[in-house]
């Protein structure tokens, strides 16, 4: 990789690890006094989705090593443990109860992930397909960020930190110049496809939510 790239993309690397922290603590700070807005199932499928492209990464990693896919495999290490701490905080609270939005975040979780799943079938394409995982990342960020969106809408989005909404976008445009900068060392193979599917996913609906966020009351 020529100098200038590899400049930019260990600037992405580090920018990345520097937006996790200022979007987890800032998350983990908020919810210590408040969770208003914020649902479990949103966090859940949040880890999922996480530990989804973590796999793949991991797995493009594995099959084509180098300096920028390794850093992708850290960065996604490094948000799986945002989250999860995040989630542990507001487990061990108290301070959300599972209600019907988390129910109507399952159901529509679990629809999804049963269309992709016949889909696959339909296409002769194992479980194992980085694009199928790819689809399942989709159901895991973009539908339980649809439901949030409403919630936020609805009760209000006290407990989401304009910190993490702000680091969310720029968190998910970097993440996509990695698998960019990925794809141009190491090609466009099915796991770089999948993650790049479900994170612009993830970005269209994140605007879906500071927009509910944003929304005067």
């Amino acid at each position: 990789m020529p100098l200038a790239k590899r400049f930019t993309a260990d600037l992405f690397f580090v920018l990345q690890l520097v937006l996790c922290l200022i979007s987890g603590g800032s998350q983990f700070v908020r919810l210590l006094s408040t969770s208003q807005g914020v649902n479990i199932s949103w966090l859940v499928c949040w880890l999922a989705f996480l530990l989804i492209n973590l796999a793949l990464t991991f797995r493009a990693h594995r099959l084509q090593p180098s300096r920028v896919t390794l850093q992708t495999v850290v960065t996604y290490s490094a948000w799986t443990a945002a989250i999860s701490a995040c989630l542990v905080l507001l487990l061990w609270k108290g301070t959300e109860v599972w209600d019907g939005k988390d129910t109507a975040t399952a159901v529509v979780v679990s629809l999804g992930v049963l269309t992709a799943w016949l889909a696959a079938r339909r296409l002769a394409l194992p479980l194992t397909d980085p694009l199928v995982h790819g689809w399942f990342g989709v159901c895991f960020i973009g539908l339980p960020q649809l439901t949030l969106a409403y919630k936020i809408f609805t009760v209000g989005g006290a407990g989401l930190a304009g910190g993490m909404l702000l680091a969310g976008h720029i968190a998910i445009t970097t993440r996509l110049g990695q698998l960019w900068f990925a794809i141009r060392e190491a090609g466009w193979d099915r796991n770089r496809q999948g993650a790049a599917l479900s994170e612009v996913a993830n970005e269209i609906t994140w605007l879906l939510v500071t927009g509910a966020w944003l929304w005067p009351r």
